[in-house]
């Protein structure tokens, strides 16, 4: 499916969230923010008939996009809200830190738009350490896994839990991408778009991981 498929609100709400990950490109490294989407994310085709990147996971507790509200998130984390942007297209977030495998991460829960959180980035921490306005995570809510996957795995292993990648782009990232059409008791139908896509470093491991989910109500 191209990008002039979809339905106008729903596009312009998937290019204000890449808009804003965009902007960030133009920032210094270091600033406490999330990773800018690639924009290779618009070139995937629907592939999957269901997402594989519905829900996270801080240890046991799932957070399920459009579902789980950012404001339980942060009561469950005891982490800062921030805010970016104003109106409809501002974003509020958390960041997370912690360690898996003797390896520092970022976690940032992101809500568009919206009270329920949309989006889940995961990467490597910089060398210079995590942001200090990110909340470290306690045991009990390591590891952080998006769907099945996690920071650290090879490509045949997230291919062996999620089957074949639906789009591969120019810088490397590949992304699973599932289309629906839903129909609610009242005969209403809305679209529902969601992705996880994941970058591998040089020795092949998952370095860089997103999941993000946008319904037209």
């Amino acid at each position: 499916m191209t990008v002039s498929a979809f339905p106008s609100a729903l596009l312009r709400t998937v290019c204000a969230v890449l808009s804003a990950g965009a902007m960030l490109q133009a920032q210094a490294e270091g600033t406490a923010e999330p990773f800018a989407y690639p924009t290779g994310l618009l070139d995937a085709s629907a592939t999957l008939t269901e997402p594989v990147g519905r829900f996270a996971r801080l240890g046991k507790p799932v957070i399920e996009l459009e579902v789980s509200k950012l404001a339980d998130a942060a009561a469950l984390t005891d982490a800062a809200r921030l805010r970016e942007g104003h109106g409809a297209f501002s974003r509020d977030m958390i960041c997370l830190t912690g360690t898996e495998n003797g390896k520092p991460l970022l976690v940032w829960l992101i809500a568009t738009g919206s009270e329920r959180i949309t989006e889940v980035q995961i990467e490597r921490a910089p060398e210079s350490g995590a942001p200090k306005i990110c909340r470290r995570l306690p045991a009990e809510l390591l590891p952080v896994r998006l769907g099945r996957i996690g920071l650290g795995m090879t490509r045949d292993e997230t291919d062996e839990l999620l089957g074949p990648a639906s789009h591969e782009d120019w810088a490397g990232w590949r992304y699973w991408f599932c289309q629906q059409q839903l129909r609610s008791e009242r005969g209403l139908q809305s679209l529902r778009l969601n992705w996880l896509a994941v970058r591998f470093d040089e020795a092949g491991k998952v370095v860089q991981a997103f999941i993000s989910q946008v319904t037209n109500l």
